[in-house]
């Protein structure tokens, strides 16, 4: 049951697939298809496009059957709030198809992505809450405002995030630590997360984005969900997660400062800890999934999915395993 929101700008342009250098690539220079992720950020991995924090690729990992997931094919990020005309430019020629928003309403006003005239399905899916109307969707994606750059504004990015999160558990009368926000959001948010996963199942979405405000925790349940569902390890996916502390380190200490500012201010105190991203957050996330429905598939399956949809989405994302051809 996909209740998306979304707006469509015109056809894509026929572009070829490329990394930020401009070289077409089918994987991609500086990370091997098989290894894990631990440590700092690669070089194949990371998309340092201006105007943009925590963008990525989780192209390069091997499925449990031996397929690897397609480069430039999804990417995770924090908001887009200011890209410029040389990253949109970036993402036209990588073909990007579709961009899949998880942030709230109030989160998009203050920050809408900043598309131009980049020609890109933009699918509004509101984790914690229910989406937005369409128009106003079409009065704040792809605005041509100011591109905002600036390390203090990406760090109130991430504490929108944060604060998105902490409110969500504390209506719903939950606690407020990060594994109150993961817990509750499985439990009461899976028709959310799986018309997240659906928007990028439908046909022709890929390559695509999927992204909040920082691109840690909402849109990290949502890439675990993907990659759990095409087969990469889960301790793999931990490791994905995990480099958001790299890829969020300067951003993490702006929050830190503004959060530490408003609680001064008004006294509503928002936890430094939010901004943490621990590899055993996400396996358990995992894992209480695993323990309701077996799988991610399962659990989608629950929440809305279809099987097709999903096999779709995998037959896109995935290079299968190489097989021999017959008669050798």
């Amino acid at each position: 049951m996909d209740t998306t929101a979304a707006t469509t700008t015109t056809d894509a342009p026929d572009t070829t697939t490329a990394d930020v250098s401009g070289a077409t690539t089918a994987d991609v220079p500086g990370t091997t298809a098989g290894e894990a992720v631990a440590g700092p950020p690669q070089p194949g991995r990371a998309l340092p496009l201006a105007g943009t924090i925590n963008l990525r690729d989780i192209g390069g990992y091997r499925t449990a059957d031996g397929g690897r997931v397609r480069w430039r094919t999804l990417l995770r990020s924090g908001a887009l709030r200011g890209l410029d005309g040389s990253g949109q430019a970036v993402l036209a020629q990588l073909g990007l198809r579709t961009i899949v928003d998880l942030r709230e309403d109030a989160e998009v006003a203050h920050d809408p992505d900043r598309l131009g005239r980049l020609a890109v399905e933009h699918r509004r899916v509101p984790i914690y809450t229910t989406p937005a109307t369409r128009a106003t969707v079409e009065t704040t994606a792809g605005t041509d405002s100011a591109a905002t750059t600036d390390t203090a504004g990406d760090g109130e990015a991430v504490t929108a995030g944060a604060a998105a999160g902490l409110a969500a558990v504390h209506a719903a009368g939950a606690g407020g630590d990060l594994r109150a926000i993961y817990d509750y959001t499985v439990d009461q948010r899976g028709e959310r997360l799986s018309a997240a996963v659906l928007a990028l199942a439908a046909p022709g979405a890929l390559p695509a984005i999927v992204h909040c405000s920082a691109g840690k925790d909402r849109t990290g349940l949502v890439i675990a969900l993907v990659l759990d569902l095409a087969g990469v390890p889960a301790e793999v996916i931990a490791e994905d997660f995990a480099l958001t502390a790299d890829f969020l380190r300067d951003e993490a200490a702006a929050a830190v400062q503004q959060m530490s500012a408003q609680s001064s201010a008004n006294g509503a105190e928002l936890p430094a800890a939010l901004l943490a991203s621990p590899p055993e957050l996400i396996q358990h996330a995992l894992d209480r999934i695993h323990t309701g429905h077996g799988d991610a598939r399962g659990y989608l399956l629950a929440h809305g999915a279809t099987a097709h949809a999903l096999d779709r989405l995998v037959d896109a994302l995935v290079v299968p395993v190489d097989r021999p051809a017959v008669g050798a």
